[in-house]
């Protein structure tokens, strides 16, 4: 089985190296395939469990109040060890975190399968915020680590719609196997493709040559401070925070019900959510060859704006066709800022700093995960749903503003000191 997914992650790589060399670009090495298939395998297990998850626990007679406790846990968990795991893996590698990461969502699909209350369904949280950090953010900075500058950029690309994939099958594959045989029987069913995943990286994801020897192992609360630092990662930064803020609050929470409160059916508004998600994976590498044709920075700024005009446009929409084109367009945004943040910061550090960098990074966007819902329900609960989205459009625009003249500074900066430094 390990040597099968180990042959389709070499032939992904020379299907996507062959076809960057008939354009004349690089070639995408096996390792890159590979990490992509760990990635492949890991959304799956965190698409078998969101759709099922809260079902499972109301079944077990967990309260509603608790519930939304336990689905706010995880985030919580991944905002508390974002830059701790990204510092430790700055001193240790990556490999070690990416298959701990793989075993702890196999640990706590086990916790979920076997609860029959709370204390497993807690700690099988716990793990799933682990595991996410482990996995996705750590294989970021690895994946940062394997390619060169200017492969990054579309390596991003692929890295982000493999994680467009897993998340698409996932919840097919947990929905129908929960329809069949229970929800435990498809959390078992995800162990097998964690185990499978582990063992994966484990055999493949390795620390590149010269790494291990050059890497001075993250110093602390030095290595956040001298990050901060770079006005430009912060900025990157902030832009995260706002991108996810923006999904985890406006999209993800409250859509549904503003979409109800139009009398949208459920099976429209999930038809409304697989469009966006369709176009956000679709999107995402050619995302990855517009940042490295137009750079980073332009694609950042370019998805922000289409983020704010967006949101505005949900406050004054209605009808169910403008609706999807705006969640669609919204979706592209999103993918496009995950590919070209992602790849600005692996190209703006080294492996000597990368994974505390990627660590701000993911702690970012978990402030705005935590946040998001909790800010914008009590604004919902007092002014309306609509305020939900006017509010997150001028939040969206000041900081627009923010990043945009703060980029041109920072970057003025950095071409001012090139001449000092030769």
């Amino acid at each position: 089985m390990i040597a099968w997914a180990e042959g389709w992650g070499r032939a992904v790589a020379r299907v996507v190296g062959a076809a960057r060399r008939g354009a004349g670009g690089w070639r995408i090495p096996a390792d890159v395939g590979a990490l992509c298939l760990v990635i492949v395998l890991a959304d799956i297990v965190a698409g078998i469990v969101i759709p099922t998850f809260s079902l499972h626990a109301t079944n077990l007679g967990i309260g509603l109040g608790a519930l939304g406790a336990l689905n706010a846990l995880t985030g919580i968990v991944q905002l508390i060890v974002s830059v701790p795991l990204g510092i430790l893996s700055d001193r240790i590698g990556r490999p070690t975190l990416l298959v701990g990461g793989m075993a702890l969502f196999a640990l706590g699909l086990l916790c979920f399968a076997g609860a029959r209350g709370l204390p497993l369904l807690i700690l099988g949280r716990i793990c799933f915020g682990l595991a996410a950090v482990a996995t996705f953010q750590i294989g970021a900075a690895h994946l940062g680590d394997i390619t060169a500058p200017g492969a990054r950029a579309f390596a991003f690309g692929l890295y982000a719609t493999a994680m467009g994939l897993g998340f698409t099958i996932g919840p097919l594959l947990g929905g129908q196997i929960a329809a069949r045989a229970g929800i435990p029987a498809a959390y078992l069913v995800g162990v097998v493709v964690a185990v499978l995943g582990l063992a994966l990286a484990a055999r493949t994801v390795r620390t590149p040559a010269g790494h291990a020897e050059r890497r001075a192992g993250g110093r602390g609360l030095l290595a956040i401070i001298g990050t901060l630092r770079r006005a430009d990662l912060a900025l990157v930064c902030l832009g995260n925070l706002l991108i996810n803020w923006t999904f985890a609050g406006a999209i993800s929470t409250f859509f549904p019900l503003y979409g109800t409160a139009l009398g949208l059916s459920a099976a429209t508004l999930g038809s409304l959510f697989a469009l966006r998600s369709f176009v956000s994976a679709l999107g995402r590498l050619p995302n990855g060859m517009i940042a490295r044709a137009f750079g980073t920075r332009a694609v950042l700024l370019a998805a922000l704006s289409i983020e704010t005009a967006v949101i505005f446009g949900l406050a004054f929409s209605t009808a169910p066709w403008a609706l999807a084109a705006l969640l669609a367009c919204e979706g592209l945004a999103y993918g496009a800022y995950l590919v070209a943040g992602q790849s600005y910061i692996a190209d703006a550090t080294t492996a000597e700093n990368r994974g505390t960098a990627v660590g701000l990074y993911g702690m970012a966007s978990s402030i705005g995960g935590v946040a998001a819902p909790a800010g914008l329900g009590v604004l919902a609960g007092s002014a309306g749903l609509p305020s939900v989205f006017l509010a997150t459009g001028w939040l969206l625009l000041a900081g627009l503003v923010v990043i945009a003249v703060g980029s041109a500074w920072s970057e003025r900066a950095q071409g001012s000191e090139r001449p000092t430094r030769a």
